[in-house]
């Protein structure tokens, strides 16, 4: 065997005999000498195995895909069920909605809109003023601010 070991490390062996050393190397009756070149041999078995299609190194991926490929199928079948039902509540509270009405707000003549229109911004005007008022406390902490750190405020 160690001959035989001596020309596989030379590339000198014939297949036969590269089978007969991988051969040896399976069985249960290596030398002790010999147990050292047994991973060796035994990798070489693994390395078939895997060009046999006994080991698919993108198995994890591929089943990845196909779960990625039913979340999407299952993401878009959810995303269309909620688009129809939100059309529908759309569809059908617009002929709910759909009143007789046709009181918009109009007035019979330009005065009265005029009347309206300025009691309108007088209310906006006396919201504004008030807000105005309680911004008041913040000019004197500027003015005081302005003291402190001698900042020219015009």
């Amino acid at each position: 065997m160690n001959k035989l070991l001596e020309k596989y490390w030379e590339g000198e062996t014939s297949l036969q005999e590269e089978q007969d050393l991988r051969d040896y190397f399976k069985s249960d009756r290596v030398s002790q000498e010999h147990l050292v070149y047994k991973g060796l041999f035994h990798s070489y078995e693994m390395e078939k195995s895997i060009d046999d299609g006994g080991f698919d190194a993108f198995a994890k991926v591929k089943s990845k895909q196909l779960h990625n490929k039913k979340f999407n199928r299952r993401t878009w079948t959810g995303i269309a069920v909620a688009a129809s039902v939100s059309l529908m509540v759309a569809v059908g509270s617009g002929l709910y909605d759909h009143s007789n009405d046709a009181d918009l707000g109009t007035y019979e003549s330009p005065e009265e809109a005029y009347e309206a229109t300025v009691a309108a911004l007088e209310l906006v005007s006396s919201k504004f003023n008030k807000g105005k008022q309680n911004l008041q406390p913040i000019t004197q902490i500027n003015k005081q601010t302005a003291q402190v750190f001698n900042i020219n405020q015009d």
